[in-house]
């Protein structure tokens, strides 16, 4: 009887002593200090990304928009689209207004502008389109012509070929049976 009760207060030995650790990290937290919170983000709205579509890579892109505040901006590209893969194309300091920011991009490209804004912090958000869009595809004129027909890879023969097939499915199945049963009358 010894034993299960060295168990049981071993057990509940480790259980205190693993509270002792983790109470005062859950107790900590996030703390914050009052009045020094993320000011609030600037409005910064793409305008217009030009030229899109591209006539041909490398190309140089230019972002335009309005922010309300002074920002950094910073000019992002995918290329390919969808690779995960973002890369700092162009950087540049704007005042509140209107703003301008150029970049070169090497093929089909999903672009982005963040924002990097406050006093002696770094806080950071993205502008957006003003239907809310934060990533704009830039194709290339290629990609915008409408496809050609595709050829015709069939032939007239095609129905007569599936139903041999079907045939030689069938007869196949039948030989089966037969020589099953054959087997077990023998």
């Amino acid at each position: 009887m010894r034993h299960p009760v060295r168990k049981v207060m071993g057990i509940a030995l480790m259980g205190v002593i693993g509270a002792l650790f983790a109470l005062p990290m859950l107790a900590a937290g996030a703390q914050t200090i009052p009045g020094e919170e993320a000011p609030p983000t600037p409005d910064c709205v793409i305008l217009s990304v030009a030229p899109n579509p591209v006539a041909q890579f490398p190309a140089t892109i230019t972002v335009t928009g309005t922010v309300s505040s002074d920002v950094h901006l910073t000019l992002y590209a995918t290329t390919p689209p969808d690779t995960g893969t973002k890369v700092a194309i162009a950087n540049q300091d704007v005042a509140a207004g209107n703003f301008s920011i150029s970049g070169e991009i090497t093929g089909v490209s999903d672009v982005s502008l963040g924002i990097t804004f406050g006093n002696e912090n770094a806080y950071t958000g993205a502008c957006a389109t003003p239907g809310g869009a934060t990533v704009i595809r830039v194709e290339s004129a290629e990609a915008s012509k409408p496809a050609a027909a595709l050829a015709f890879t069939g032939s007239s023969e095609t129905p007569s070929y599936v139903l041999i097939g079907i045939a030689a499915i069938v007869v196949g199945a039948v030989l089966v049976v037969a020589a099953r049963r054959r087997s077990q009358v023998s």
